[in-house]
């Protein structure tokens, strides 16, 4: 009995926050990146669009795996969360990276000075 009050007590709060952050899960993308239309006029090099999932952020072969540290904010105009990004392939470089989801639109902000949107929702084609 006292085990699986245990495993109540640890395991609802995070399945509160994953419910929260659903919203910010899904293909997120300019309208070019979510047509997944040629970078440039006659390029064979297409736009991608970003995949978020409780456990990753994708864009092309850029993969990111997310470590969901602060809860969900409720702001006056959205909601705001943020990770800690693990990104790459042969040689892992760890950022900090805020999501800013307001009006329907996905900003990403980056620790360095790079921020990504805002970004459409992608719909299925």
């Amino acid at each position: 009995m006292r085990i699986a009050l245990l495993f109540i007590f640890v395991t609802l709060p995070s399945l509160v926050l994953s419910a929260e952050r659903d919203a910010f899960y899904g293909t997120w993308g300019t309208p070019k990146q979510c047509a997944r239309a040629p970078i440039k006029v006659g390029g064979t090099l297409l736009a991608k669009p970003y995949e978020i999932s409780s456990g990753w952020l994708r864009q092309g072969d850029f993969w990111c795996r997310l470590d969901w540290g602060r809860p969900i904010e409720k702001r006056e105009n959205g909601l705001f969360t943020a990770a800690n990004a693990q990104c790459g392939e042969d040689s892992v470089r760890g950022y900090f990276l805020r999501m800013k989801l307001s009006d329907e639109k996905l900003t990403l902000l980056w620790d360095f000075p790079v921020s990504n949107g805002p970004l459409n929702r992608c719909t299925k084609p």
